[in-house]
């Protein structure tokens, strides 16, 4: 059974049968904001809220142009039709093929104090402008071409009006900040603000970028990627997104990379690819320290998912449409890895999918963005993932071990039992997966079964960490350790029968981090961040 299923199940518990768990739905918050075009007011209103700095679409055809972006109003979003502009990638391969195959993509946009507004954080290069927050006032830079453009290559510098006296009007700049050099001394390069006030910075603290951002409608570098140390072990923590992303988290010591569900491929519609994305997410985390991989899917959860994924690995114009979306997107929110989460494809699209996750690496890897995958555990049932084939073409393997007892089980028993968990792993090394690309589930919830006198279970609701600690402590429940699972169970009579639950908290988290340590696994995945409890992310320090 695939997580999004499940997380829509918890969803439905949580919310209706589970009222004392807390969760409600609400709208954003959102600061309004002063625009400023090259430094005089306009009046227009901006707002930010979650990373994100918004300006209304009234803006576009004035101060934001670009004649290849369209307005669709009705569906809230801006078409971008990708054979129109001039991109640049990482180098002509990756460019080529995305400009080539793309074709049409789509910015969501949202509604703010009753205007339709488009995030500028991913929508600067399109437009040629650059932006900053400065109080409460947003200020706009456009880019012409006149400009000598730079970045901050230090983690922090400083910024003085005059090298003559000493001044408290300085700026502190961070690593990447764009800056934009006016003139140079010997050893100081002068700079200018969104309001052309000049600054004196340290030469070598910048440095300048080789691209002349006015002649290009989108810029992506080739990124770093990233190589784990011999003996560390990473923590990836998935983030369900439906349509709106939630803020990234404050830094968490003990969680390494995010992976939010952004992009997903719509059913009979050519490879087109559902975008989710939200770059204001992505700043947010970078700023906290953690690596952003967007999670691409086959939607797995529509209807028809499984026979278009078939018609999608045998026409080349389909797979390669939805492989130049899957990339552009991730370039566009600056995600540093793709993970690829395909699931529900039949046992005939072995190869298909392998070829599919190659290709996905032929343009990853240009691209410097790391590229995992998620298999189900080894099983007769899961023969649609040639785990040894796969894991030459990706950075890493994440075995989803969980689910042992899933909502249509005729049984109760734990979501994901120790030995099942070691047997899932031990069967991918066996299978050829290396140790050290190996990433273990971890489920971050459990179900509360209702078992009535006879044993037939009469409810199997999903249930988050902090929802179970809830439950046990109404119910006056005691818990006890099970050794052969290795974690805590309890159980307590209903109306309808005995509640049992085998608990997912920080006893059970330990013992599947030593089974990690043990086999010397590149690291751990967990689904997913909301269902978590805040105690265990100490735990994977």
């Amino acid at each position: 059974m695939n997580r999004k299923k499940i997380f829509i199940i918890f969803l439905t518990v949580v919310m209706f049968t589970l009222p004392f768990a807390g969760i409600t739905a609400l709208a954003d918050s959102y600061d309004s904001y002063s625009i400023y075009v090259d430094g005089k007011k306009i009046s227009e209103t901006g707002f930010y809220t979650k990373g994100n700095v918004y300006l209304p679409v009234s803006m576009i055809g004035t101060y934001c142009k670009n004649n290849g972006v369209s307005l669709d109003e009705k569906n809230k979003q801006l078409l971008i039709d990708i054979s129109k502009e001039n991109i640049m990638l990482a180098d002509d391969t990756v460019t080529d093929f995305v400009k080539a195959n793309a074709g049409t993509i789509t910015i969501p946009l949202k509604t703010l104090n009753s205007e339709l507004c488009f995030s500028i954080n991913a929508m600067s290069q399109f437009f040629k402008l650059d932006y900053s927050l400065s109080g409460k006032s947003i200020k706009l830079r456009e880019l012409t071409g006149k400009e000598t453009v730079a970045r901050v290559c230090i983690d922090e510098a400083v910024a003085v009006p005059s090298l003559d006296s000493v001044s408290d009007e300085r700026l502190t700049l961070k690593k990447g900040q764009r800056v934009y050099i006016e003139g140079t001394t010997d050893n100081y390069s002068i700079i200018s603000d969104y309001d052309g006030n000049l600054y004196y910075v340290l030469s070598g603290s910048i440095a300048t970028e080789d691209i002349d951002l006015s002649s290009v409608d989108f810029y992506a570098a080739k990124k770093t990627k990233f190589v784990q140390k011999a003996n560390d072990r990473i923590n990836l923590v998935w983030q369900y997104v439906s349509e709106v992303t939630p803020q990234a988290p404050e830094a968490i010591s003990g969680i390494d990379i995010l992976a939010p569900t952004w992009f997903r491929l719509k059913v009979n519609d050519g490879g087109n690819v559902t975008n989710s994305g939200d770059r204001g997410y992505s700043d947010l985390a970078h700023s906290a320290g953690y690596m952003v991989w967007a999670t691409i899917t086959n939607n797995m959860s529509a209807s028809g998912s499984t026979k278009f994924t078939t018609a999608m690995f045998a026409d080349s114009s389909i797979e390669n449409r939805a492989v130049a979306q899957y990339i552009l997107y991730s370039c566009i929110y600056d995600a540093d890895g793709i993970n690829i989460d395909f699931e529900d494809v039949t046992d005939a699209d072995r190869d298909g999918l392998t070829a599919f996750t190659k290709k996905m690496r032929r343009y990853t890897e240009r691209q410097g963005l790391n590229l995992s995958i998620d298999t189900l555990v080894p099983a007769s049932w899961t023969v649609e993932y040639d785990r040894k084939t796969l894991s030459n073409y990706v950075d890493y393997l994440a075995v989803m071990t969980y689910d042992e007892h899933y909502s249509g089980s005729k049984t109760a028993g734990s979501i994901a039992s120790l030995p099942w968990v070691e047997k899932a792993v031990k069967g991918c090394i066996d299978e050829g997966v290396p140790s050290r690309k190996l990433l273990m589930g971890i489920p971050l919830y459990t179900r509360i079964w209702i078992v009535d006198g006879s044993g037939n279970i009469v409810s199997k609701s999903s249930a988050t960490m902090s929802t179970v600690q809830n439950t046990l402590r109404i119910n006056n429940a005691v818990t006890t350790y099970l050794d052969k699972e290795k974690q805590n169970y309890a159980e307590y009579a209903t109306s309808t029968g005995t509640a049992k639950i085998w608990i997912e908290d920080s006893t059970s988290i330990k013992n599947r981090l030593e089974l990690a340590k043990s086999y010397n696994l590149a690291g751990t995945a967990c689904w997913q961040f909301s269902q978590a409890s805040s105690d265990i992310w100490s735990l994977f320090e």
